[in-house]
């Protein structure tokens, strides 16, 4: 059957491969109409080659409960695929199983005895390509980088490559290797993104993003807390507001300044400093703290949805949450000398830490003695400063 790709169908064929890396849909959709429109008896991407023990990270093309053992490398597959042919192959080429080895040698071979032959696998093509680890990389550099393989398998019934199909299948070598890059790197920084919310979260910081007209974008959940609560600060609309006049204005006068220094000087070359703000609460509790801080932007990439300011809002009343497990594995401290520790950093004074433990306020000098000399601080205040600055205080 001739190959035949009108325009539709290559559409088709390149939403879904980017469709891979930037949605919720899985490589299986772009192999199983690749798949389709190839006349193949699968697709398989392999993006992390199976060892003796490591089964491998491989999309197939099919229903789950359609993998060949050739795509699933478990089983026969692994112990057998250092004798594969289709290893290593040349960078960013398309290459045929006749193109390493003899169809009788091949035929002969244990490999297409145990995988091959009983799945009715006969002809194969492949393309091999580095992924850049480091930004900057090319997508041939060796080295640490991982190598991406795709594999294309045909019954005898369903005939071998040709020419065309190749050459059509070189054509999408770029594309894959754009796909499977991006899919890695959003992959991480969502990976990184959820671990600096955490963070924040455990450190109580309502964080809020806005928009070039100074609207709100988005909300962490403890900016939405706070901002919900009506005390002293809350959200009109789309814009944030603080009960206190002289406050407001002072707030929407460092909010009109730093968007205004990114419209008339661009935000390339311009460094625009964070201003702070407290914000009086009617409640009588302490005082909200804001920071507004400016964000790295390029305003010729930037559209409706770009932040360009980002707004940090703590409340000191909240307690930090602090690990005790992970300050204690830290400094090496006792379960005894870690609570005390946390309490100190919460605000207690070492007679409210002998009450709250039911000790004797010696017993609380000689633990601290203890952390001073595990921690290498001299002074409360600089073991407190050291809890309060640690990791622990992150987890």
């Amino acid at each position: 059957m001739p190959l035949h790709i009108d325009n539709e169908t290559l559409s088709n064929l390149l939403y879904t491969l980017y469709g891979a890396a930037t949605t919720r849909d899985t490589n299986r959709n772009f192999l199983t109409l690749l798949k389709q429109k190839l006349n193949l008896l699968h697709a398989t991407l392999i993006t992390r080659p199976p060892t003796t023990t490591d089964s491998g990270l491989l999309f197939t093309s099919g229903e789950k409960n359609d993998i060949p053992v050739i795509g699933t490398a478990e089983g026969a597959y692994t112990s057998v695929y250092a004798q594969d042919p289709l290893v290593n192959l040349p960078l960013n080429e398309v290459v045929t199983i006749e193109d390493m080895i003899p169809r009788a040698l091949l035929l002969e071979s244990e490999f297409y005895q145990m995988i091959l032959k009983p799945h009715d696998i006969y002809y194969i093509a492949g393309i091999d390509w580095y992924f850049p680890q480091a930004s900057g990389d090319k997508f041939d550099t060796p080295g640490k980088n991982s190598r991406i393989s795709i594999r294309f398998v045909r019954t005898r019934k369903q005939g071998n490559f040709t020419d065309t199909e190749k050459a059509f299948l070189h054509l999408l070598i770029p594309h894959l290797q754009q796909s499977v890059s991006l899919g890695v790197q959003l992959r991480q920084l969502d990976s990184e993104r959820q671990i600096y919310a955490d963070s924040i979260s455990k450190r109580s910081i309502g964080m809020v993003t806005l928009d070039k007209n100074g609207n709100i974008l988005k909300l962490n959940t403890a900016a939405r807390h706070y901002l919900g609560e009506n005390d002293g600060l809350s959200q009109v609309q789309q814009k944030i507001k603080i009960e206190n006049v002289s406050r407001n204005d002072t707030l929407q006068r460092y909010l009109y300044d730093t968007l205004n220094t990114f419209t008339l000087q661009g935000s390339g070359n311009t460094r625009v400093l964070s201003q702070a703000i407290s914000v009086p609460r009617p409640s009588g509790k302490v005082d909200y703290q804001i920071v507004v801080k400016p964000l790295p932007v390029n305003d010729e990439d930037a559209s409706k949805l770009t932040p360009y300011l980002t707004i940090f809002i703590q409340d000191p009343d909240k307690n930090l949450e602090i690990s005790v497990r992970t300050l204690m594995n830290l400094y090496q401290l006792t379960l005894s000398e870690a609570t005390i520790a946390i309490l100190l950093a919460e605000g207690h004074t070492t007679d409210d830490v002998a009450e709250e433990l039911h000790i004797k306020k010696n017993t609380v000098r000689a633990h601290l003695r203890a952390m001073f000399a595990k921690t290498g601080v001299t002074q409360q205040s600089m073991l407190v400063s050291l809890v309060l600055t640690s990791l622990a205080s992150t987890q």
